[in-house]
């Protein structure tokens, strides 16, 4: 990808920025390597220095504002909706957004029926320590990240982004269903209440969280022989965070979501295969079998409907070489991007 310094769009950001509490218009400085903070919209991102950047920070109604005038403005499709992508883990945030950038070419080939709208967190995009960066990732950084993005949806009124679908990629997965959707009391008891956000269309892309997440009766790690407190800490309680991100679905007026989870897989993602190893995961992932992977009839009855399965194969093939990133970051491939655009909502009458 071609070195890119600036990204004049509208970013998410999960990362500390000084100063902390800006006002609208205001300049703000953060960098790669920022620890986590509140969620806060930039726009006119511009690097300064390696992995140091400036930015101007925008309010939520003018944010809002930016993804009404959009549409108007673009000369590709008037009725485009915002897509929100959640970057996974081994990316710099900075990397992420600029990959958005430079892909953006393919949703126009596609009909730009969705825009993408990057989404960055905390995350350490070096791979010379790969185990020891994935689990403090995994930890922490993942789950602050997605409290702070709970926290801004929360106080956002929803008929302020009207219309919006939200795509998470590898880790990400983890941080909207283990951190957003798994926000705790303080017995550690997922709390019954979804973040309050709707959602036409959730994406789950590659997605770096264990395969039954959907099941009627998921596996709590009763009788696991390794890192028994650790899984439970974070990727237990799976049904009730399932039944968090399910609410974020947007309902009709007899309360039946308009859209769906669409959970896009490829078996033989060599990420999802090392992530199942006992030494990290030790739990087959849904990036890699889907949602059924034991069967329709494990699926929760109440779900079934709303999430449908898109397996990657054949479209990406074991190929080896320079193309051998594409059998896991394959979330902005034409194919994939095809699939995307083919569900989204059409703009109500």
């Amino acid at each position: 990808m071609t070195k890119l310094t600036e990204y004049k769009g509208l970013v998410l950001a999960t990362i500390e920025i000084t100063p902390s509490n800006p006002e609208h218009g205001d300049e703000v400085e953060f960098a790669d390597a920022s620890p986590g903070g509140k969620a806060a919209f930039l726009m006119k991102v511009k690097e300064i220095e390696t992995g140091k950047f400036k930015a101007t920070y925008v309010s939520p109604e003018n944010a809002a504002r930016h993804v009404e005038l959009f549409p108007k403005l673009n000369k590709t499709n008037k009725d485009t909706v915002p897509l929100f992508v959640v970057h996974g883990f081994n990316t710099e945030p900075s990397w992420h957004m600029f990959n958005v950038a430079s892909k953006y070419s393919r949703f126009e080939e596609a009909g730009l029926k969705y825009y993408p709208i990057p989404v960055m967190w905390p995350c350490d995009g070096e791979s010379e320590k790969y185990m020891a960066k994935y689990l403090h990732d995994q930890g922490d950084p993942s789950q602050r990240a997605g409290k702070a993005m709970k926290a801004m949806v929360d106080a956002i009124p929803n008929d302020l982004f009207p219309r919006k679908s939200v795509l998470m990629h590898s880790m990400g997965n983890h941080v909207v269903f283990n951190g957003a959707c798994g926000v705790k009391d303080e017995t550690e008891k997922v709390i019954d209440k979804a973040p309050d956000v709707e959602f036409e269309n959730i994406y789950l892309v590659a997605a770096d969280i264990p395969h039954d997440v959907f099941y009627e009766e998921p596996w709590e790690y009763e009788n696991a022989w390794m890192k028994k407190e650790y899984r439970q800490k974070f990727f237990g309680q799976k049904k009730q965070k399932a039944t968090n991100m399910f609410k974020t679905l947007k309902v009709d007026e007899s309360g039946k979501p308009i859209g769906k989870i669409y959970v896009v897989h490829y078996k033989w993602d060599k990420a999802m295969v090392a992530s199942a190893t006992p030494l990290m995961n030790g739990e087959t992932r849904l990036g890699a079998y889907g949602h059924k992977k034991d069967g329709d009839d494990k699926v929760r009855a109440d779900m079934k409907d709303y999430i449908e399965d898109y397996d990657m194969y054949p479209n990406i093939l074991w190929c080896g070489g320079d193309d051998d990133q594409k059998k896991h970051s394959y979330e902005f491939e034409p194919a994939t991007v095809e699939f995307y655009m083919s569900k989204v909502i059409e703009k109500p009458e």
